[in-house]
Protein backbone atom coordinates (compact mmCIF):
# COMPACT_ATOMS: atom_id res chain seq x y z
CA UNK A 1 0.00 0.00 0.00
CA UNK A 2 1.06 3.22 -0.97
CA UNK A 3 1.05 6.46 0.97
CA UNK A 4 0.38 10.15 0.51
CA UNK A 5 0.86 11.91 3.54
CA UNK A 6 1.12 15.72 3.89
CA UNK A 7 2.84 17.91 6.45
CA UNK A 8 0.56 20.19 8.08
CA UNK A 9 0.93 23.82 7.30
CA UNK A 10 4.44 23.67 6.79
CA UNK A 11 5.55 26.63 5.21
CA UNK A 12 8.94 29.25 5.72
CA UNK A 13 7.92 32.38 7.75
CA UNK A 14 11.00 35.77 7.82
CA UNK A 15 11.24 35.32 11.42
CA UNK A 16 12.92 33.22 13.25
CA UNK A 17 11.99 33.34 16.98
CA UNK A 18 14.33 30.97 19.11
CA UNK A 19 13.27 30.87 23.14
CA UNK A 20 15.42 29.92 25.64
CA UNK A 21 15.30 26.21 25.30
CA UNK A 22 15.67 23.32 27.71
CA UNK A 23 17.56 20.71 27.13
CA UNK A 24 16.53 18.24 24.26
CA UNK A 25 18.38 15.03 25.66
CA UNK A 26 16.69 15.36 29.05
CA UNK A 27 12.93 15.36 27.47
CA UNK A 28 13.98 12.54 24.94
CA UNK A 29 15.60 10.28 27.82
CA UNK A 30 12.76 11.24 30.06
CA UNK A 31 10.75 9.47 27.48
CA UNK A 32 13.01 6.63 27.36
CA UNK A 33 12.57 6.32 30.87
CA UNK A 34 8.88 6.77 30.87
CA UNK A 35 7.90 2.58 30.49
CA UNK A 36 9.10 0.22 27.78
CA UNK A 37 6.37 0.55 25.37
CA UNK A 38 8.73 3.54 23.86
CA UNK A 39 10.95 1.75 21.52
CA UNK A 40 13.74 3.95 20.03
CA UNK A 41 14.76 2.84 16.50
CA UNK A 42 16.65 3.96 13.99
CA UNK A 43 14.12 4.93 10.94
CA UNK A 44 13.98 2.40 8.23
CA UNK A 45 12.33 4.29 5.46
CA UNK A 46 15.26 5.05 2.38
CA UNK A 47 15.27 8.38 1.44
CA UNK A 48 13.54 7.96 -2.32
CA UNK A 49 10.45 6.70 -0.27
CA UNK A 50 10.86 9.62 2.56
CA UNK A 51 11.02 11.78 0.10
CA UNK A 52 7.53 11.20 -1.33
CA UNK A 53 6.00 11.30 2.04
CA UNK A 54 4.20 14.51 3.00
CA UNK A 55 1.96 15.00 6.49
CA UNK A 56 -1.71 13.57 6.74
CA UNK A 57 -3.95 16.89 6.68
CA UNK A 58 -7.39 15.05 6.30
CA UNK A 59 -9.19 11.70 6.06
CA UNK A 60 -9.02 12.48 2.31
CA UNK A 61 -5.87 12.42 1.97
CA UNK A 62 -5.22 8.95 3.36
CA UNK A 63 -8.69 7.35 1.66
CA UNK A 64 -6.88 8.88 -1.71
CA UNK A 65 -3.83 6.79 -1.06
CA UNK A 66 -5.86 3.30 -0.95
CA UNK A 67 -7.03 3.99 -3.94
CA UNK A 68 -3.51 3.25 -5.11
CA UNK A 69 -2.13 -0.26 -6.71
CA UNK A 70 -1.27 -2.57 -3.11
CA UNK A 71 0.70 -4.62 -5.23
CA UNK A 72 4.23 -3.34 -3.71
CA UNK A 73 4.59 -4.34 -0.38
CA UNK A 74 7.99 -2.53 1.83
CA UNK A 75 8.69 0.16 -0.94
CA UNK A 76 6.64 3.26 -1.43
CA UNK A 77 7.61 5.48 -4.43
CA UNK A 78 5.80 8.61 -4.62
CA UNK A 79 2.39 7.88 -5.99
CA UNK A 80 0.23 9.40 -8.67
CA UNK A 81 -1.70 12.07 -7.86
CA UNK A 82 -6.26 11.13 -7.93
CA UNK A 83 -7.86 13.50 -9.96
CA UNK A 84 -10.17 16.46 -7.99
CA UNK A 85 -13.07 15.02 -9.52
CA UNK A 86 -12.19 11.07 -8.26
CA UNK A 87 -11.72 12.41 -4.64
CA UNK A 88 -14.57 11.31 -2.30
CA UNK A 89 -15.76 13.80 0.01
CA UNK A 90 -16.44 13.55 3.61
CA UNK A 91 -18.33 14.87 6.24
CA UNK A 92 -18.30 14.67 10.23
CA UNK A 93 -16.95 16.33 13.26
CA UNK A 94 -13.56 15.24 14.43
CA UNK A 95 -12.35 14.15 18.05
CA UNK A 96 -11.19 15.56 21.60
CA UNK A 97 -7.89 17.40 19.92
CA UNK A 98 -9.93 20.43 18.99
CA UNK A 99 -9.57 21.71 15.29
CA UNK A 100 -9.22 18.24 14.02
CA UNK A 101 -8.04 18.52 10.06
CA UNK A 102 -10.13 14.19 9.94
CA UNK A 103 -13.82 14.09 9.30
CA UNK A 104 -16.21 11.13 8.15
CA UNK A 105 -18.04 8.67 9.56
CA UNK A 106 -17.26 5.46 11.73
CA UNK A 107 -16.24 3.40 8.43
CA UNK A 108 -13.89 5.71 7.28
CA UNK A 109 -12.56 6.36 10.34
CA UNK A 110 -12.04 2.63 10.95
CA UNK A 111 -10.48 2.65 7.23
CA UNK A 112 -7.85 5.38 8.39
CA UNK A 113 -6.76 3.45 11.92
CA UNK A 114 -6.19 0.28 10.09
CA UNK A 115 -4.01 2.17 7.27
CA UNK A 116 -1.39 3.19 9.67
CA UNK A 117 -1.32 0.51 11.57
CA UNK A 118 -0.51 -1.67 8.30
CA UNK A 119 2.16 0.88 7.35
CA UNK A 120 3.29 0.60 10.44
CA UNK A 121 4.12 -2.89 10.49
CA UNK A 122 6.69 -2.46 7.36
CA UNK A 123 8.27 1.15 9.05
CA UNK A 124 7.44 0.86 12.77
CA UNK A 125 10.48 3.58 13.39
CA UNK A 126 8.91 6.17 11.16
CA UNK A 127 8.62 9.60 13.04
CA UNK A 128 5.84 10.59 10.20
CA UNK A 129 3.54 7.55 10.62
CA UNK A 130 4.35 7.46 14.32
CA UNK A 131 3.29 11.02 14.75
CA UNK A 132 0.55 10.85 12.07
CA UNK A 133 -0.97 7.87 13.85
CA UNK A 134 -0.70 9.89 16.89
CA UNK A 135 -2.21 12.96 15.85
CA UNK A 136 -4.85 10.49 14.78
CA UNK A 137 -5.47 8.79 18.11
CA UNK A 138 -5.58 11.88 20.27
CA UNK A 139 -8.23 13.97 17.50
CA UNK A 140 -10.64 11.20 16.05
CA UNK A 141 -10.21 8.19 18.72
CA UNK A 142 -10.36 10.27 21.30
CA UNK A 143 -7.28 7.73 22.93
CA UNK A 144 -5.51 9.87 24.83
CA UNK A 145 -3.37 7.26 26.60
CA UNK A 146 -2.33 5.57 22.85
CA UNK A 147 -1.75 9.26 21.57
CA UNK A 148 0.64 9.92 24.18
CA UNK A 149 2.65 6.91 23.61
CA UNK A 150 2.71 7.34 19.68
CA UNK A 151 3.87 10.73 19.78
CA UNK A 152 6.55 9.46 22.02
CA UNK A 153 8.08 6.93 20.24
CA UNK A 154 7.87 9.42 17.18
CA UNK A 155 10.00 11.99 19.01
CA UNK A 156 12.36 8.70 20.24
CA UNK A 157 12.99 7.76 16.09
CA UNK A 158 13.22 11.59 15.49
CA UNK A 159 14.42 13.90 18.09
CA UNK A 160 14.67 17.01 16.17
CA UNK A 161 11.22 16.33 14.37
CA UNK A 162 10.04 19.89 15.31
CA UNK A 163 5.88 19.47 14.53
CA UNK A 164 6.20 15.95 16.93
CA UNK A 165 7.82 18.19 19.14
CA UNK A 166 4.98 20.46 19.47
CA UNK A 167 1.78 18.32 19.23
CA UNK A 168 3.34 16.19 22.04
CA UNK A 169 3.73 19.44 23.97
CA UNK A 170 0.06 20.66 22.80
CA UNK A 171 -1.57 17.14 24.02
CA UNK A 172 0.32 17.54 27.45
CA UNK A 173 -0.63 21.47 27.57
CA UNK A 174 -4.29 20.22 26.25
CA UNK A 175 -4.52 17.12 28.93
CA UNK A 176 -2.76 17.53 31.70
CA UNK A 177 -2.14 21.24 31.98
CA UNK A 178 1.29 21.06 32.89
CA UNK A 179 2.52 24.28 31.97
CA UNK A 180 6.49 23.58 32.51
CA UNK A 181 6.39 20.20 30.81
CA UNK A 182 4.38 21.52 27.53
CA UNK A 183 7.04 24.44 27.36
CA UNK A 184 9.74 22.61 27.49
CA UNK A 185 8.96 20.58 24.34
CA UNK A 186 7.45 23.89 22.68
CA UNK A 187 10.93 25.26 23.41
CA UNK A 188 12.40 22.15 21.40
CA UNK A 189 9.98 22.80 18.39
CA UNK A 190 10.79 26.14 17.90
CA UNK A 191 14.48 25.51 17.93
CA UNK A 192 14.66 22.41 16.05
CA UNK A 193 12.06 24.43 13.53
CA UNK A 194 12.08 27.97 13.62
CA UNK A 195 10.69 28.50 10.56
CA UNK A 196 7.67 26.08 10.56
CA UNK A 197 4.20 28.26 10.93
CA UNK A 198 3.17 25.62 12.74
CA UNK A 199 5.04 25.19 14.98
CA UNK A 200 5.29 28.92 15.55
CA UNK A 201 1.77 28.72 15.27
CA UNK A 202 1.36 26.11 18.15
CA UNK A 203 3.71 27.76 20.89
CA UNK A 204 1.83 30.77 20.10
CA UNK A 205 -1.52 29.52 20.92
CA UNK A 206 0.19 27.79 24.21
CA UNK A 207 1.44 31.19 25.41
CA UNK A 208 -1.55 33.12 25.46
CA UNK A 209 -3.67 30.11 26.84
CA UNK A 210 -0.75 29.87 29.39
CA UNK A 211 -0.95 33.58 30.10
CA UNK A 212 -4.52 33.67 30.46
CA UNK A 213 -4.78 30.56 32.73
CA UNK A 214 -2.17 33.02 35.04
CA UNK A 215 -4.26 35.61 35.35
CA UNK A 216 -7.44 33.51 36.03
CA UNK A 217 -5.44 32.19 38.99
CA UNK A 218 -3.81 35.14 39.81
CA UNK A 219 -7.59 36.64 40.47
CA UNK A 220 -9.02 33.80 42.24
CA UNK A 221 -6.11 34.55 44.84
CA UNK A 222 -7.17 38.13 44.68
CA UNK A 223 -10.57 37.06 45.35
CA UNK A 224 -10.06 35.07 48.20
CA UNK A 225 -7.74 37.16 50.23
CA UNK A 226 -9.39 38.65 53.07
CA UNK A 227 -10.04 42.13 53.24
CA UNK A 228 -8.31 44.87 54.95
CA UNK A 229 -10.57 46.84 57.74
Amino acid sequence: MKSLLMRTGSMPVQTRFIPTTISRHNSVESLSTNGDRFSAGKISIDAKSAAGMRRALSESDVIRSERMSKSVVGSKPSPARIPEEDEQGFSGGGGGGGGSGFSGGYEDRRKIGDYYREMLKSNPNSSLLLMNYGKFLYEVKENLERAEEYYGRAILADPGDGEALSMYGKLIWETKRDEERAQCYFDQAVNASPDDCMVLGSYAHFMWEAEDDDEEEEELMVGASPALV
